[in-house]
């Protein structure tokens, strides 16, 4: 079996335009799982070579309510990474957070305010698991296709 095949997965996709004034969340329930690889996806813009967003953050908390932020998944921030530049303005640009869950809160949360009124998504893939799931709602998908 592919170890890829024992992962849960978590998404949130924008409906609509994401404001620039506004913030996209997406809260993630870690419990049971050691790792987190979760992909922020912007919506192509035309205003290639700007920021993909003015803030982009992942924060944890215990209880999902008072989230902190994790110092190195802070975007522009001290000890965070460097928020990239728009590389492309006909496809998505995407940032990936991966993550090591031992020692983290249950709960993650992505938060990201994009540089103009644009569509946000998230999808995360969390792996190595306590209990693999077996079935498709167990890996957070409605069916799931092997060969």
């Amino acid at each position: 079996m592919n170890s890829l095949e024992l992962t849960k997965t978590a998404a949130k996709i924008g409906t609509a335009d994401t404001a620039t004034d506004a913030t996209y969340t997406q809260t993630i329930d870690t419990l049971g799982y050691d790792y987190a690889s979760i992909d922020v996806v912007f919506e192509a813009t035309t205003a290639a070579g700007d920021a993909v967003a003015d803030t982009l953050t992942l924060s944890q908390s215990d209880d999902n309510t008072t989230f902190a932020n994790i110092t190195e998944f802070v975007g522009d921030g001290t000890g965070g990474f460097t928020i990239p530049t728009t590389s492309l303005t006909d496809a998505s640009n995407i940032v990936r957070f991966n993550l090591d869950l031992r020692g983290k809160s249950r709960y993650l949360k992505v938060s990201a305010t994009p540089i103009i009124d644009s569509v946000v998504c998230s999808v995360a893939r969390l792996g190595k698991a306590d209990v693999g799931p077996v079935t498709a709602a167990e890996q957070g998908v409605s069916a799931t296709v092997s060969g």
